[in-house]
């Protein structure tokens, strides 16, 4: 098996980010990203200060410095302690760059403090790029910053187990409001409050702009549970909120053309995964070949080649 591995690279040009997905030992992990994340933070300059405030930084994902997220997940087969360690072992190289402000959480903090809640308490995630006019928190607007952190802050953690991400980009005919309804149809809090919700789901309605298409709005999900909370219950709650939603504008609009108007199409442009199954990574550490070396030059070639065509 190998030590660490590439598993997947992934740009998202409207958002302005983009995201790397390694897997391995745990040791070897926390080597490969203190690296890539301190040459990324000394290389590559951006002006936070103004970021924060400008039009042009709507479109983008909520961020709270220049190297967003990093987050340390187990695999199935290790618990979480290394995991944990290797996340704090990041976390101190980062802050003796002296370049952001480190946040812990998760099982790397010593409260365990939930993701969620740092970026609320802690950080300007919630009131920074595409979430600063539409979503309704309490963040502290000062806290991107900080005079000691030229590339803001960096939160960096280890969740119980592997998270999953899937977005749901709806079409031009779903306005903010109706996109609202989806995001908390499918949060997983819901639940037990509202009858609906799809368990350890986290959800985020965020403003997805396409050159030379109309506004387009996207529910952003963090699968905190995947075994339970799983791709295909989203999905499914995907359809019973369509349902939903067609009943309503048939009572709002014209019965009989109605129902063949409003299909899966009119709501949902794409529902897709986002970075990396558990699975996914299980299985490029546990890759053979008559020639390993050569095969695995090859899959991080691929993976390389992937990237460049995200960017284009």
């Amino acid at each position: 098996m190998a030590s660490v591995a590439m598993v997947h690279a992934y740009a998202d040009i409207p958002y302005d980010r983009s995201s790397f997905h390694l897997a391995g030992r745990s040791d070897c992990v926390a080597n490969v990203a203190s690296s890539l994340i301190v040459n990324a933070l000394r290389e590559i300059d951006v002006d936070l200060d103004s970021s924060s405030t400008a039009n042009t930084e709507v479109k983008r994902h909520p961020f709270v410095g220049l190297v967003d997220h990093v987050s340390i997940m187990p695999l199935s087969s290790t618990t979480p302690s290394p995991a944990a360690e290797a996340a704090r072992e990041i976390g101190n190289t980062l802050t003796t760059s002296n370049l952001v402000n480190v946040h812990y959480y998760g099982l790397a903090c010593p409260n365990n403090t939930p993701l969620a809640k740092v970026r609320r308490e802690s950080t300007g995630f919630f009131s920074s790029g595409g979430a600063i006019d539409y979503n309704n928190h309490n963040a502290k607007d000062g806290e991107l910053t900080s005079a000691s952190a030229k590339k803001g802050a960096t939160t960096v953690g280890t969740p119980a187990s592997f998270v999953e991400n899937f977005n749901i980009r709806l079409t031009p005919n779903i306005s903010f409001d109706r996109a609202r309804t989806l995001t908390q149809f499918l949060r997983g809090r819901n639940i037990i409050a509202k009858g609906y919700g799809v368990e350890g789901v986290e959800a985020l309605t965020l403003p997805y702009h396409v050159e030379g298409k109309e506004t387009m709005y996207e529910v952003a999900c963090n699968l905190t549970n995947p075994s339970v909370g799983s791709v295909d219950k989203v999905k499914a709650a995907i359809g019973d909120w369509i349902e939903m939603q067609k009943q309503q504008l048939m009572e709002e609009r014209d019965k009989d053309t109605a129902d063949e108007r409003y299909g899966y199409e009119y709501f949902i442009d794409e529902a897709y995964p986002v970075g990396t199954t558990e699975t996914q990574c299980i299985d490029v550490l546990a890759m053979k070949s008559g020639d390993e070396e050569a095969f695995r030059d090859l899959y991080d070639e691929e993976v390389y080649h992937n990237f460049q065509r995200y960017l284009k």
